[in-house]
């Protein structure tokens, strides 16, 4: 029973691992023309180093594929969303509106590039004309209830009308991105009055876009002639040290590829995959050692029988197959409680995940084919060993009984004891260690303060026009303490670029740097200290015009010299604008722990077009205590100045901690499967213990008469556990380090890795032997209470 327990649990954790793994690997697989699709993706290079890979590209990149590439590219598909957070949406009949994320300007070959199943609408139409719309069922049911939502009108952004022309069923959820609306990209020309003047600009990359291939098109050969066809138009723009660098990404790749910035939604990472997969092989590895050890121990046992069989003529190659089949029978008998197993716990698995692994998976034929790939595994696994084991018994030693005293066997499966402990450890340090990083990127001081502090998206919408009444009317509330503006959340994923070229630097050769719009009294609201020079300020009517604040990393970079050396100094922009550097702040993360700390300039909007261009957010410091009267006060404001856009905010330390999910759900998964590797562990240690101890029965009561006290029939029993514990930390050791070394290189900031890799090894070590000595000591009370003469009597 503790067998086939033991295997079950393993096929369990090995059948959720490959249901994850399976549906990691099915994203965007769906699309007929998945082999043909790609994404144009751009690295700028600084004299010849490439930075960041971006997912987004220019707009007008899509003309020029299309021009100049026609040959060779079916059609090019764009999306873009504004940059915003959100659109407020509204169904003027019925007045319902709310603020959607999903909504994006695209295409018309959108439909012939993707599978988007249109349950209403010819896909060669609903986005032909300007001002039309392609919704989403759910949505349709949003905004129209059980009306036909065809030829019905919503306002966008209380701006301009658009009429439903299509309805798509929702985007399955293995799709890297998904859409609830879709319009023309046509329809910007009605939002935008200087369109081609925006559309034209090759400095700015807002949009995704992907080109589906000719058949038979070489991709490799594709990327290089769309790099030679735009490199003219990126070199008008980027000049001195910095170039562009165009790629193609194949779509089936996307899901997988982390690390690019600017992606439509968070995307996952291969790593994980290869991670979740060596999980799986190691508890599948140690369900097999428990049951070759478990069964060959218990095969002893059998060890008469085979010797009668043998004397009665059966074959070597007989006794083989039996086994075999019987380990294949046992087999199938723990992937059915293993199915049962994983069924039941498939809820709370996708919990810790985040993925919605539907039962349904579970008819994938990938997995059938897991299914019975596994078995197969298994059984030769498990099977192979134990019936060489039992087959090999010579017929007389089995018959005499000395079969059970060989050492050999002792040896073997003390070695893969050794195996299973090493593979614990493994786990054990490597899931410490993957949680104290996670730790580590959220606790990390970020150079400012996020409690109590609200952001209310205020881009596109009506309030930010009346930025400086909001503000005023906040303050007016005792639980208001400061209230500011900034183009970015600090600490996210978001920044900018500028050109900016310090006057003295005496090379234009300068990289650009990152640059963010703020309000006055950001730094007071964020909480970040200035250490030279002063903060913007009402008093200097310039600031607006000519100041800037820059930071110590900036200082550093341009070898300034003391920070209050900086102050006075002047940037020029690409315009021939003219800055000086008013104040040096503390250093802060403007960007997520995934980048390292770079120079930064902060500039105040020069005028109200710039700031309704460019501020995104208002930033409310609240007073201790009770944040809804601040909420309400807040709510109250905006439903003056604002009839467009419902009122929305969120806690800054709340949406920086999403930023960190994903570590923090592989590390929840890793530390699950942790746990039932020490468990399916635990039971062959325990079931070994057991017949270790009926095996030296009579040795114990020999002992005991002469004198062996209780705590000596412990030492005696587990010392040989105890001391393969110690080895199989002391091998493992070494495999971790290499492993987690390289795994913590791609972060900038990082745990100090021998220093928990010391504190977790120790930990882990005393955690397996107190988990093996409770295990063992079971078994040993029960040899240390038996009666000598009873145990000798049967001599």
């Amino acid at each position: 029973m503790v067998n086939l327990i033991g295997l079950a649990i393993g096929v369990s954790g090995c059948l959720l691992i490959g249901m994850y793994v399976i549906g990691e690997l099915s994203y965007d697989q769906y699309h007929d023309n998945k082999e043909r699709i790609y994404r144009v993706t751009q690295s700028t290079l600084t004299n010849g180093e490439a930075e960041e890979r971006a997912a987004t590209t220019p707009f007008p990149l899509k003309n020029i594929i299309e021009n100049e590439l026609s040959g060779s590219v079916t059609t090019t598909v764009r999306f873009f969303d504004l940059e915003s957070e959100s659109v407020a949406i509204k169904n003027p009949d019925n007045n319902v509106i709310i603020r959607q994320s999903r909504f994006f300007f695209s295409d018309p070959g959108i439909f012939e590039m993707f599978n988007i199943n249109l349950v209403r609408g010819d896909p060669n139409e609903v986005l032909s004309e300007p001002n039309s719309v392609v919704i989403t069922e759910q949505m349709a049911t949003v905004y129209f209830g059980d009306e036909d939502p065809m030829g019905k009108t919503l306002h966008f952004e209380g701006r301009i009308s658009l009429t439903v022309s299509g309805v798509m069923q929702e985007w399955p959820e293995n799709s890297h991105f998904k859409a609830d609306f879709l319009t023309s990209f046509e329809t910007l020309r009605n939002l935008w009055g200087n369109y081609d003047q925006l559309t034209s600009r090759w400095r700015w990359n807002p949009v995704w876009t992907y080109v589906l291939t000719s058949p038979g098109v070489d991709a490799e050969l594709l990327e290089q002639n769309i790099a030679e066809a735009t490199k003219p138009y990126y070199d008008e723009y980027f000049t001195g040290a910095e170039t562009v660098d165009v790629h193609l990404q194949p779509l089936k790749d996307i899901w997988l590829s982390s690390g690019l910035i600017s992606e439509i939604e968070p995307v996952s990472s291969s790593v994980n995959v290869y991670l979740f997969s060596l999980v799986a092989f190691f508890i599948l590895l140690l369900a097999c050692i428990n049951f070759i050890n478990l069964s060959t121990a218990a095969a002893l046992r059998r060890s008469k029988e085979v010797g009668v069989r043998k004397v009665l003529g059966a074959e070597r190659s007989g006794l083989v197959a039996q086994f075999m089949i019987e380990s294949l029978l046992f087999t199938l008998v723990a992937f059915a409680l293993g199915i049962l197993i994983s069924w039941l716990a498939l809820p709370y698995f996708e919990i810790f995940t985040g993925r919605e692994l539907q039962s349904a998976q579970l008819e994938l034929p990938e997995l059938a084919l897991l299914l019975s790939v596994l078995i197969i595994v298994i059984t030769l696994l498990a099977g192979f060993y134990p019936s060489a084991v039992l087959s090999s018994f010579n017929p007389i030693d089995s018959l005499r009984g000395s079969q059970t005293k060989g050492k050999k066997g002792t040896r073997i499966r003390k070695g893969l004891v050794l195996v299973q402990f090493s593979i614990t450890a493994i786990l054990l340090i490597g899931t410490s260690l993957v949680y104290f990083q996670h730790q580590h990127l959220q606790q990390k001081d970020l150079g400012f303060d996020t409690e109590q502090v609200i952001a209310v998206p205020v881009y596109l919408t009506s309030a930010i026009w009346s930025y400086d009444e909001m503000k005023q009317r906040a303050l007016s509330h005792s639980s208001i303490l400061q209230v500011s503006g900034s183009q970015t959340l600090f600490g996210s994923s978001n920044f900018w670029k500028y050109d900016y070229i310090p006057d003295d630097s005496g090379s234009d050769d300068i990289p650009s740097f990152s640059k963010l719009f703020v309000m006055k009294d950001i730094l007071e609201t964020m909480n970040i200290d200035i250490i030279a020079g002063r903060d913007f300020s009402d008093e200097f009517s310039s600031d607006e015009s000519d100041a800037l604040l820059i930071n110590r990393a900036m200082v550093d970079y341009l070898e300034w010299g003391d920070p209050s050396d900086a102050v006075g100094r002047t940037f020029r922009d690409s315009n021939g604008g003219r800055y000086s550097v008013i104040g040096v702040t503390e250093n802060f993360n403007h960007t997520f722990l995934r980048r390292e700390l770079e120079p930064l300039i902060l500039e105040l909007p020069a005028n109200t077009n710039q700031m309704v261009a460019n501020i995104e957010y208002m930033k409310v410091r609240l007073a201790p205590g009770n944040p809804g009267e601040a909420i309400q006060h807040l709510q109250e404001i905006w439903a003056d100045l604002d009839q467009t856009h419902p009122f929305d905010y969120f806690f800054v330390d709340d949406r920086l901690n999403q930023i960190y999910e994903p570590e923090q759900k592989v590390a929840s998964v890793m530390g699950i499967f942790a746990l039932i590797a020490i468990f399916v562990g635990s039971i062959g240690l325990l079931g070994l213990a057991s017949y270790s101890i009926k095996v030296r029965e009579k040795e114990v009561a020999i002992r005991k008469t002469l004198g062996l006290t209780a705590p000596g029939v412990f030492y005696l029993l587990s010392k040989d556990y105890l001391a393969l514990i110690v080895l199989a930390h002391l091998i493992a050791l070494p495999i971790i380090y290499f492993v987690a070394e390289g795994w913590l290189s791609g972060f900038p900031y990082h745990i100090d890795l021998f220093y928990y890799l010391i504190v977790t090894f120790v930990a882990s070590l005393i955690v397996s032997l107190i988990i093996s000595m409770g295990t063992i000591s079971t078994q040993s009370i029960k040899a240390a209470l038996l009666n000598p003469a009873e145990s000798l009597k049967n001599e």
